[in-house]
């Protein structure tokens, strides 16, 4: 597969901290029962669900650079392997810009790796949408 990672960015018409603020609770813009603990070594935990049942996403706070830098190994329930997403926030003249990168993909087994990196492409653009849109009300 060519193609190891995700690279999204969207502009954000909130202040920088303001959209880290909103970053790192993501109960307020991701959903409810999402859980981030946003310090070196916190937690993350994604309970979510499809036709097949229930499901949970995992993470840890590797690396944590307030107000603009967030990186952490993420996995699923039922991977073998673990990937690294990073948020980078940076000021600009009218807001904010943010870029995700999911990084990782190549250890996933080769035969799951397509699929993989299209579902989190779809669902990292829909949540990174809700982000923006989130920070960017009063």
């Amino acid at each position: 597969m060519s193609v190891v990672q995700i690279d999204l960015a969207k502009k954000c018409h909130a202040p920088a901290e303001r959209l880290w603020n909103i970053l790192v609770s993501p109960h307020l813009w991701w959903g409810e029962s999402v859980v981030l603990d946003p310090v070196s070594g916190g937690r993350f935990h994604e309970p979510w669900k499809d036709a097949a049942g229930e499901h949970h996403t995992h993470g840890r706070v590797l690396e944590i650079q307030a107000p603009n830098f967030l990186l952490l190994k993420w996995w699923d329930e039922d991977w073998s392997f673990e990937t690294e997403v990073s948020f980078q926030i940076s000021v600009l003249k009218a807001g904010s810009h943010i870029r995700l990168v999911h990084s990782g993909w190549q250890a996933a087994p080769e035969a799951e790796q397509r699929d993989l990196v299209n579902a989190h492409r779809r669902g990292w653009s829909y949540h990174l949408e809700n982000l923006v849109t989130f920070a960017g009300k009063n």
